[in-house]
């Protein structure tokens, strides 16, 4: 294993801006196409509120059902909105060589964007990868791009990445601008926080930010800020700035808003994703439809997420006028 590794980029210049990124949902009209313009519309809300948009995320964003084609689609136009003001990182689609990778992320360099986000690899089938997998898997990948790139460690994957892996990649490379982390017990991520944190950025979900804070974390990427994203980038603020009501207020909505679509999307056999858009387009938004094999929601789901959206409080939240769909 290599003891240290240079790609000529100055980790100064390509250190991860700290504050609130969305995994972005990807707008298609009823009949599954890719639209551009209501895509252009998500981009340049979240940016006016201070949100990061990491396009063709592989759940959220549906990147799974995109073709090459459309995905790197997604990332100019990702790139030509945010015009340098915040940075456009390439999620991709978990792909599990080290090869595919490596051509995705210099696809990203040469479309312009700041930084990839690489995923472990997943084998599928609730397969394990070994400690001298995921060294053989990363070594490869990160000796062989010279794109930023922010590691994600996902326990939603299946497993979740040894810290020591993690640990000796950001001392390694230079060019791993960061890394997110999301494990549902809250000492895991404490303890992973305290441990790399004061060596890259390491981001959370929006719901974690407030504990893990306080150990370091400097960011919040998660799905939440694609319908609510001044509520998210306000708990970043108020953190930043020692604000404890803002904290407190944030804070209660943000959990308020993640359990009532997880109680909704369950009740009801709603995908997370189908929520999002539902909720976009009922707030007014350009979130769109979902793809095939997703279905739409029902007038009942409307209505009930109707009632849900007014029990949050969301659109003053937001600043926002509920629309009819």
């Amino acid at each position: 294993m290599p003891e240290s590794h240079s790609t000529g980029l100055d980790p100064r210049d390509v250190a991860l801006q700290h504050g609130c990124y969305a995994m972005g949902i990807t707008p298609f009209t009823r009949g599954g196409t890719l639209d551009e313009s209501a895509l252009r519309a998500q981009i340049r809300w979240l940016a006016s509120e201070q949100v990061g948009f990491w396009p063709a995320s592989p759940a959220t964003g549906e990147g799974v059902l995109m073709t090459d084609a459309e995905i790197f689609r997604t990332w100019e136009i990702a790139a030509e909105e945010i015009d340098g003001r915040l940075p456009v990182v390439a999620a991709n689609r978990e792909f599990p060589t080290a090869d595919r990778n490596i051509a995705f992320a210099r696809e990203a360099k040469a479309l312009g964007l700041n930084a990839i986000q690489l995923y472990p690899p997943t084998l599928g089938h609730s397969f394990v990868p070994t400690v001298a997998m995921h060294d053989r898997f990363y070594d490869e990948v990160l000796s062989s791009v010279d794109i930023p790139v922010v590691l994600s460690c996902n326990s939603s994957t299946g497993f979740d990445v040894p810290s020591d892996v993690i640990d000796r990649l950001v001392s390694t490379y230079p060019h791993v601008i960061g890394v997110f982390k999301h494990h549902p017990d809250q000492s895991n991520v404490a303890d992973f926080v305290a441990r790399i944190a004061s060596r890259t950025t390491v981001l959370t979900m929006a719901p974690k930010l407030m504990f893990a804070h306080a150990d370091g974390a400097r960011g919040e990427l998660d799905n939440l800020q694609n319908i609510a994203p001044r509520t998210c980038r306000r708990l970043y603020d108020a953190l930043e700035a020692h604000d404890i009501v803002g904290v407190n207020e944030s804070y209660r909505r943000i959990v308020t808003l993640a359990s009532a679509i997880a109680h909704i999307g369950s009740d009801r056999a709603l995908p997370r994703v189908v929520v999002y858009k539902a909720i976009s387009r009922i707030l007014g938004g350009p979130g769109g439809y979902p793809r095939a094999p997703y279905g739409d929601v029902t007038v009942a789901d409307v209505s009930a997420l109707r009632r849900m959206l007014d029990d949050v409080g969301l659109v003053d939240a937001e600043g926002l006028a509920a629309q009819v769909i």
